[in-house]
């Protein structure tokens, strides 16, 4: 897999895989499903990629050395946030449209903490990165 700054470039190049993953490996844990979506070197620190787990589009950022997973679309009016641009030091993803500032670590709005993004979790297993759904 490769950096994605463009959700409409990388499901045309990937052919819209069903599961996010290099083989397209899933897992059940319990109630969660477990998506690996590529590997650590993949994510570039301050960026993001989307992928696919399941039918959802989530955003994976790597930021200070942590990566995070958001619902990928922000609810304002639908921009892909991993086109968005990654505040490190202040932990935010900064929607590419309009601007809207949401908190990578627990998808809040920076400016009305009441509305929120779905967040994911987020593991490495070797140089794996799964996500948790």
């Amino acid at each position: 897999m490769k950096f994605v700054t463009n959700v409409e470039k990388w499901k045309l190049r990937n052919r819209r895989l069903p599961i996010a993953g290099i083989a397209g490996k899933s897992t059940k844990v319990g109630d969660m499903a477990e998506y690996v979506v590529g590997k650590i070197d993949d994510i570039p620190e301050g960026k993001g990629i989307a992928v696919e787990a399941g039918r959802r589009t989530i955003a994976v950022f790597r930021a200070g050395g942590k990566l995070y997973a958001i619902a990928n679309r922000c609810p304002h009016k639908g921009a892909s946030l991993c086109e968005g641009e990654v505040v490190v030091e202040d932990g935010i993803i900064r929607c590419p449209w309009h601007h809207w500032n949401w908190q990578l670590g627990d998808g809040k709005l920076e400016a009305d903490p009441r509305q929120a993004l779905r967040t994911y979790e987020v593991a490495v297993e070797g140089d794996d990165v799964v996500i948790r759904v």
